[in-house]
């Protein structure tokens, strides 16, 4: 099957003069694994300022606990590491994420020269495609968790009513989180390759490369590694054919928080803390359900991500013509 290759966003990046990324795929992916290494120490930078006055508030409640003795550091590493799994300080992680997406959105513009235009941030409709983003990715997870329970995958639990500001804090949070995902591989990696290279090349690389950032995370499996990349590609192919970054934030941020904080279940491995309703995994079947990972890892993720992507490719598309400056 041949891919479109009409895409306007594809054609504003190919057309763009002020673009400068070298022609080398190899020494592309080496550039973004030094981006991905500086953004990643930023976003670490942004989460321990995030967890700091916490940490020493504990410290200093410790040591009045011991009349007035030391804590070791030791004490403090073995804290920082509880927060940093502890549900109520999920948002924290979360909102860190945006120093990433400066990070990379610093480099796009003030290195390779290039307009926000060519990262798929559009004026035009961005606020619009950013709703519609929001509503298409609640209905991907939702029908997930459909699919998922009616093979007999999880429990329908009811109502919990969590904290309705917990909620809204960590729902913020999300935006930002999937924003940076969004940002790094598919409004850099993916349009710096498509400058020089084919759809399916920016496409499948930017999709490996989105899974293996995942490796690290709890649960992590084959099943895993397969849905990511359908994601990906998924994602990839929305941003495409919207010709807009805006949606496919949105789209990657209310995911994560519906699957986390609506449908209350585990985000990539990761508990993330109070949520509207209550569902569990049911039985130890981890290919209907996704097990430790969650529904990510899943076969209900497989078969809507793979419908979803026919559609994405199969369905006729009339590009618009006009060529809103960023």
């Amino acid at each position: 099957m041949k891919l479109n290759m009409n895409y306007p966003l594809i054609q504003r990046i190919r057309e763009e003069e002020e673009f400068r990324t070298p022609k080398n795929l190899l020494l592309k992916l080496l550039i973004f694994g030094i981006v991905f290494l500086i953004a990643s120490i930023a976003e670490s930078v942004a989460m321990f300022g995030g967890f700091f006055p916490k940490l020493m508030q504990w410290a200093s409640s410790q040591m009045t606990e011991n009349g007035g003795g030391t804590v070791s550091s030791q004490d403090l590493m073995d804290k920082l590491q509880n927060m940093l799994l502890d549900p109520e300080y999920t948002y924290i992680l979360l909102v860190s994420t945006v120093l990433a997406t400066v990070v990379t959105v610093c480099f796009c513009i003030f290195v390779e020269g290039r307009p926000l235009r060519t990262m798929g941030f559009r004026k035009e409709n961005g606020i619009l495609k950013y709703f519609i983003g929001l509503g298409a990715g609640f209905v991907m997870f939702s029908l997930i968790v459909l699919v998922s329970y009616l093979m007999g995958g999880l429990t329908w639990n009811g109502f919990k009513g969590g904290s309705a500001g917990s909620i809204a804090l960590v729902f913020f949070g999300f935006m930002l989180q999937g924003m940076s995902e969004e940002v790094i591989f598919r409004g850099y990696l993916m349009t710096t390759i498509l400058r020089h290279h084919n759809v399916w090349w920016a496409v499948g690389v930017n999709s490996v490369l989105f899974a293996a950032a995942h490796c690290g995370n709890k649960g992590f499996s084959i099943m895993a590694v397969v849905n990511l990349i359908l994601y990906a590609v998924m994602i990839s192919l929305y941003t495409l054919r919207t010709d807009n970054l805006w949606g496919a934030c949105a789209v990657h941020g209310i995911w994560n928080f519906v699957q986390g904080n609506f449908y209350g279940l585990p985000v990539s491995g990761i508990d993330s803390g109070d949520t509207v309703f209550s569902m569990s995994l049911k039985g130890e079947n981890a290919l209907l359900n996704g097990g430790a990972f969650g529904l990510e890892a899943s076969l209900a993720t497989t078969i809507v991500m793979g419908v979803i992507i026919a559609l994405l490719l199969l369905l006729p598309y009339h590009p618009k013509a006009d060529e809103d400056a960023a």
